[in-house]
């Protein structure tokens, strides 16, 4: 006769035994996976059903899971990783060092050489195309493997100590000519390898690291005028103003473009009577830069020795990718609009800092010690909010980041413009600052967002980003400064402000591309086998 209460409960037994079967044979293709990847196996096997997901069989994936101080402690691949992210982290320093110290000592530069402004400006120009250049090669070498990726990185930033410590004893023009030339090729090189690098290594899981790997840049940049200072040839009081306040207008926060404004001469008017009797002792602090540099490059030379990249790059992000042309063709024109979105971004922040001081002069009649004020204010907010990213990040998608933010922007830029247009000194700083803090976390989050949405960010991707954010640094000083000069200074507002909502347009643009892409995958079929080689 049957027992129903039996049979129950031996049913419940089988379940419950065949729960932990599957249980233990998860843990145990789990411990394997372990294995494959401290011993460098470089294929994983992927297998998702129903809707596509990003899909991480590596255990540092589970940061919900452990502290941070845990998983250091337990996790060798992830111990590993967090180790080169501080490396390249200290890069990042090292490259907003140089780039924050080239401003101030321009002068001096120009005294050394015994030329003048016009044919000093080429400095900047060769060092342009120069990084131009850098960032085209290394994004070639960085992809191909030509050079292991930590050997890359080691040479781009030994080789960029050694020519900063050249430059002072660069007496004639054309070698400073050709020595700013290679200086812009080792400086692309590293912020090519830098940011492509650190999406490597973290993918996807990467906003925290990658927001802290620029604010670090910005850090640098503030720190490296203040360095040089103490240095610099001049003893004249008026001139040592000129200089103190200069150093806040050429702080660099995102790529080379940013660090100079050639068209502000305020602290480019030396006179050869007031330098003649002097000598020029800035090879100290360049001597010191050259010291960081190669410090910082040690790490990598350390790992490539060790073959840690090896051993990080077999967890890679198990994101399904869709091999269907249309969806392919939606991806590269949404890095497309993104390529064009970062260069009109890099165009509006870096024109507006560069002439901020400038348009508070001419319009507001403003002194120049008020407008030095005025653009360190809105350096400094800018770095905040960069900082603050760190930490936005964790909490917010890519996308809400940067919708905000050129919200932020648009609505700063708009209330700075009527703040002008009725002199209104107090609402220009709140905006002026408000301007700072709104711009900071866009170009790293955008980085991060097309790694998500649209193309993995290799070598290629990364020097195709800087090369359009140099470009529209290129363009649009001039031609704000052919509009102030032809028409009226509030043309810095107008042209900024309309810059600022295409912005938001192209953001919208990618929007709407990266949402048909995540309407296609969702139509895609249940099952899907991916192998990834690492």
């Amino acid at each position: 006769m049957r027992n129903p209460e039996k049979e129950n409960n031996e049913s419940c037994d089988a379940t419950i035994s065949g729960a932990k079967g599957e249980r233990a044979s998860m843990l145990e293709k789990e411990i394997v996976h372990m294995k494959k990847s401290s011993e460098g196996d470089s294929d994983e096997v992927v297998e998702t059903r129903g809707n596509p997901k990003v899909v991480n069989t590596d255990p540092d994936s589970k940061e919900d899971e452990e502290k941070l101080w845990s998983r250091l402690k337990n996790d060798k691949l992830f111990r590993k990783k967090y180790i080169l992210t501080i490396a390249y982290i200290g890069s990042f320093l090292t490259l907003g060092w140089v780039e924050g110290q080239i401003g101030p000592t321009f002068p001096e530069l120009r005294f050394i050489v015994h030329t003048t402004l016009e044919k000093g400006s080429l400095f900047f120009t060769m060092t342009t195309v120069g990084y131009l250049l850098g960032a085209i090669l290394t994004g070639y070498l960085f992809d191909k493997r030509v050079l292991e990726r930590n050997l890359l990185m080691f040479i781009c930033i030994a080789g960029y100590g050694v020519i900063i410590a050249i430059i002072p004893w660069c007496s004639l023009y054309e070698i400073m000519v050709v020595i700013h030339l290679v200086k812009g090729l080792f400086g692309g090189g590293l912020d090519t390898c830098g940011n492509a690098g650190l999406v490597v290594i973290w993918g996807r899981e990467g906003d925290t690291y990658f927001n802290a790997l620029h604010f670090t840049f910005a850090l640098g940049a503030i720190l490296s005028p203040l360095a040089t200072a103490p240095y610099l040839m001049s003893h004249d009081e008026s001139v040592l103003d000129t200089i103190h306040n200069e150093t806040h207008q050429v702080l660099n926060f995102t790529t080379y473009a940013d660090y100079i404004d050639v068209n502000d001469r305020s602290i480019l008017n030396f006179t050869q009577s007031s330098l003649g009797k002097q000598e020029s002792i800035i090879y100290i602090p360049y001597t010191m830069t050259t010291a960081l540099c190669i410090l910082t490059s040690l790490p990598f030379l350390i790992f490539f020795c060790t073959s840690l990249q090896k051993a990080i790059e077999t967890r890679k992000t198990n994101e399904v990718e869709d091999k269907k042309k249309p969806q392919k063709q939606l991806r590269i024109a949404g890095f497309i609009v993104m390529a064009i979105y970062l260069g009109v971004y890099i165009a509006v922040v870096r024109t507006f800092a560069g002439f901020l001081t400038t348009f508070v002069m001419s319009d507001l009649h403003w002194t120049n010690f008020q407008g030095s004020y005025i653009t360190s204010g809105h350096y400094g907010s800018f770095a905040f909010g960069r900082f603050l990213g760190i930490f936005f990040v964790r909490f917010f998608s890519p996308g809400k980041i940067l919708f905000t933010s050129n919200s932020m922007m648009l609505l700063s830029l708009l209330g700075f413009l009527i703040s002008s247009l009725f002199d209104s000194n107090t609402y220009v700083w709140v905006f002026a600052v408000a301007a700072g803090i709104s711009v900071s976390p866009i170009f790293p989050v955008a980085f991060m967002w097309t790694e998500q949405t649209f193309l993995r960010v290799t070598g290629k991707v990364a020097s195709i980003f800087l090369m359009s954010a140099s470009l529209g640094f290129l363009v649009n000083p001039p031609l704000a400064g052919i509009l102030m000069d032809t028409f009226t200074s509030m043309w810095f507002s107008y042209l900024l402000f309309g810059e600022t909502i295409l912005l938001l347009l192209l953001y919208f643009a990618a929007l709407y591309i990266s949402r048909r892409i995540a309407g296609g995958e969702s139509r895609r079929p249940d099952a899907e086998l991916t192998v990834l080689n690492g």
